[in-house]
């Protein structure tokens, strides 16, 4: 995906906010936390590693403090942007699953954005990845139209 744009990056900024504050992500990160009750958190991260919004399970308790979780968003946008590098030569990237002592992490592209999941160790990760790969490939056409009717900003599919 290339994005080609008339405007400056603060200009550009501030037009994709706009455009993400249009669409229902607190709904998009509710429906994807509900997938499945081992599920800790559904967030939506922006390119630069922005919480957009999240929703997380009740009482629940982060691993990591807020400083700590801003570096982890900051992380993950990146690698899910270096990771789609490889679209073109590997198939396009549907989703990372990084497995940790205390937690399961995943990263989901979404336009420009990251989705980041969050989940408790007893998960199947042989289905509940690919079902919330199934709920963006709905999202995602939405999104990307509504970026695309933008006149100052064209998204360009590969």
């Amino acid at each position: 995906m290339v994005r080609v744009s008339s405007e400056n990056s603060s200009e550009r900024c501030k037009i994709e906010m706009m455009q993400t504050a249009q669409f229902p992500y607190k709904e998009l990160c509710k429906k994807i936390r509900d997938v499945n009750g081992n599920i800790r958190f559904a967030g939506i991260i922006n390119d630069n590693g922005r919480l957009i919004t999240g929703a997380a399970k009740d009482n629940i308790q982060f691993y990591v403090d807020e400083r700590d979780r801003e570096m982890l968003f900051m992380e993950a946008a990146m690698r899910t942007r270096m990771l789609l590098e490889f679209d073109f030569s590997l198939g396009p990237m549907n989703f990372s699953i990084y497995y940790r002592k205390n937690v399961i992490t995943m990263e989901f592209p979404l336009g420009n954005e990251t989705v980041y999941v969050s989940a408790e160790k007893d998960f199947d990760l042989n289905k509940i990845p690919f079902e919330i790969l199934e709920i963006l490939k709905q999202v995602d056409v939405q999104v990307l139209e509504s970026k695309t009717h933008d006149k100052s900003s064209l998204l360009i599919q590969s």
